[in-house]
This record gives C-alpha cells, structure tokens and sequence, in this order.
C-alpha cells in the first residue's frame, strides 16, 4: 500500500447511499456533515448525523453513508489505514 490516509468530498443526492466492503483490517473512517444529512452504518452500529456532526467507525466491515435528508448532502470522508 503506497498511503495511510485518503480524505474526499462526497456528494450524494436525495436516497443515495454508499455501500462499501470492508477494506484491510484496522481502516477507520472519519466522516464530518457539510449539509444535509446521513445514516452510517458500520456492522450492526448505526448513527444519524446531521449538518457539523461528525463521526468516526470502522471500515474493515461492511458499511454504508446514506443520504437521509431532503436533498443533497456534502460531507467529508478521512479514511485511515493501519
């Protein structure tokens, strides 16, 4: 693996989601709300995060940022590899 951290800008529109597989073994994911808002699911974990909300779960699981809200929402990924 050539990095330990990839950061991104994610757009999704009213009802999208963003369904992943589990990555390597110890990744994290850290997810901040710009507007809008999404449910994270992470194995069995769920939490809903609104606008400036911020939260951090793991990603060697299946897990998945789903749009929620009434239009788009904005929010930034960090992903952290071990």
């Amino acid at each position: 693996m050539e990095k330990d951290i990839e950061i991104y800008e994610l757009r999704l529109k009213r009802g999208a989601a963003l369904k992943s597989a589990p990555h390597f073994n110890g990744t994290r994911e850290f997810l901040t709300v710009q507007c809008g808002a999404v449910r994270v699911t992470s194995n069995a974990e769920q939490c809903i995060l609104k606008k400036g909300f911020s939260a951090h779960y793991r990603a060697d699981v299946p897990h998945c940022i789903e749009n929620i809200g009434r239009g788009e929402c904005i929010a930034f990924l960090v992903v952290t590899y071990a």
